[in-house]
């Protein structure tokens, strides 16, 4: 399926998902997952910090953290579910005797849990790993038990596509290298947007935390490049603090810039709990990514570098 039929799709692809069970009597829970299936655990664990018991690590690379213990539980994610890393973390979970649950379409990843009577979520092929990201994400959040997540999933479907909003900030960061910012728990959807601006519209992105960004890299602002752009991610129940450090980073940092023809955007989450917000978000970069695409005249969908590498790697 076409990855913009997809993004238009975003809301309807979130499913509530009762018959999925909960995972019970871990504190530790690890997401193993890669790209556009390995987002859900950064979203998963700034959910979780937010009031839930469980500790989430995201992780991305081969094996498992130094840490992890057999009482731990591992999910992994691989929408292909022949993700080098992710097959790597999963054959290492069953190795320390930790709890194992997958959620893909299946492949290696799936008769690999057959065989170890792991737990499989199934989700519908067809779809780009990046846009399945309501198809990936929503399993997971039920096995996490997440408070209220059938109201929120149904909150999400009536989230509105603003495609003119989408094609207003793709026309101020065409030709331009966005910097993209948020705090804390919207640092995911800073994270989202960048990747998707770098696999859909084939451009450059970079993101970074406020107030971390107060530290160090608000320096290199007193001479921005000319074809440089800032987004600011902003939730709508951010603390107090938090707003007073993204009004004071803008006017010392970019305010003062007119000269430079800088472009500053600013991204207000709608909803009223934290995934709704975040999703808000999301698909509003999403639609933003493949308006970037159409101006810069490539077909959002294939990830040719990608492929290459894999060929390379496999030393083909």
């Amino acid at each position: 399926m076409k990855i913009e039929d997809d993004t238009l799709n975003f809301t309807q692809m979130f499913r509530r998902g009762k018959e999925l069970s909960r995972i019970k009597h871990h504190e530790r829970v690890i997401v193993s997952g890669m790209g556009g299936s390995g987002i859900g655990g950064n979203i998963a664990s700034a959910l979780c910090h937010q009031g839930n018991s469980l500790q989430i690590t995201p992780w991305k690379n081969y094996g498992l953290p130094a840490w992890t213990k057999s009482k731990d539980c591992v999910i992994c994610i691989s929408y292909s579910g022949n993700t080098a890393e992710t097959l790597s973390a999963a054959k290492e979970a069953i190795r320390l005797g930790c709890k194992l649950e997958v959620i893909t379409t299946g492949g290696k990843l799936e008769k690999l849990a057959s065989e170890n009577n792991c737990s499989i979520t199934k989700v519908e092929k067809g779809h780009q790993p990046r846009a399945a990201l309501p198809l990936l994400l929503t399993p997971l959040l039920y096995k996490l038990g997440i408070p209220d997540l059938d109201n929120q999933i149904e909150e999400i479907r009536k989230l509105p596509i603003r495609e003119e909003r989408a094609q207003e900030i793709a026309g101020k960061l065409k030709g331009r290298i966005p910097c993209i910012y948020a705090n804390g728990v919207m640092m995911p959807v800073a994270y989202r947007w960048r990747c998707q601006i770098e696999e859909n519209a084939k451009q450059l992105a970079f993101h970074h935390e406020i107030p971390e960004m107060n530290h160090n890299e608000i320096v290199g602002w007193e001479n921005p490049p000319e074809n440089f752009a800032v987004v600011l991610i902003r939730d709508s129940k951010e603390d107090e603090i938090i707003r007073k450090r993204f009004n004071a980073t803008e006017k010392v940092a970019w305010e003062s810039k007119g000269e430079a023809n800088l472009e500053v955007v600013e991204i207000m989450a709608e909803g009223k709990s934290l995934l709704v917000r975040m999703m808000s978000c999301v698909l509003l970069g999403d639609l933003v990514s493949l308006k970037l695409a159409e101006m810069n005249g490539v077909d959002p969908t294939p990830v040719t570098v990608i492929e290459n590498l894999k060929t390379e790697l496999d030393g083909k």
